[in-house]
């Protein structure tokens, strides 16, 4: 018997670190090397067998330029998995880390999630800022899983590491979606209010721009 549950799967970090690239290969589409930035979020949904019941997951995309970013407070809420993603050859984005790491930790409950870093642009070897053992040793002092990976070269191992951390939040925490029903109207009217308050900030900060 078939049993469908939602796992809600956001992908926070800095502007330009892959996270849509991380996303679009998650859903088996093609990597795209010319991207504009994301604005706001966007997701899409897909379904992985547990224990032989069927889950759909959201794969949630958040903006990181740092006039979205208290937005992104509201789109972590209810979360069952973040990943905090930076780029292996810009050491700012790395930096950054612990602001992602500590909004997550604010808006989530202690135990009701799953936090992993994922250091993305692995090909771009050459150009690395970022050493592997800075990332363990990062990973090992929050007791979180971590992933060095390229969204160009590491599809199929991504994937893997995404399926995994899936059937871990499954089998150590478990899924209540009723739970989530319950809060999701008044986590859409906040999320409408944010926007507003978003779109408002943009508005300005163009007008500004311009004068």
């Amino acid at each position: 018997m078939k049993d469908k549950k939602a796992i809600k799967i956001v992908f926070v970090g800095e502007s330009g670190v892959g996270k849509t690239n991380l996303i679009r290969i998650s859903n088996d589409e093609p990597f795209q090397k010319e991207r504009d930035c994301t604005l706001s979020s966007s997701f899409l949904e897909k379904d992985i067998i547990v224990n032989n019941k069927q889950y759909s997951y959201n794969l949630w995309d958040t903006a990181g330029q740092e006039i979205y970013r208290s937005l992104n407070k509201i789109y972590l809420k209810n979360s069952k998995i973040v990943f905090v993603v930076f780029a292996l050859n810009d050491k700012k984005s790395y930096q950054e880390v612990d602001f992602w790491i500590n909004s997550t930790k604010e808006a989530l409950e202690e135990g009701k999630y799953i936090m992993a870093l994922v250091g993305n642009k692995s090909d771009l070897y050459n150009e690395q800022e970022v050493s592997d053992e800075e990332v363990k040793k990062k990973a090992d002092e929050l007791k979180i899983d971590f992933k060095l990976t390229s969204a160009v070269e590491d599809a199929v191992g991504f994937r893997q590491f995404l399926e995994d951390l899936i059937k871990k939040f499954i089998n150590n925490i478990g899924f209540n979606p009723e739970e989530d029903e319950e809060k999701s109207f008044n986590l859409n009217e906040e999320k409408k209010n944010e926007e507003n308050n978003v779109v408002n900030a943009v508005e300005l900060n163009k007008k500004k721009k311009c004068c």
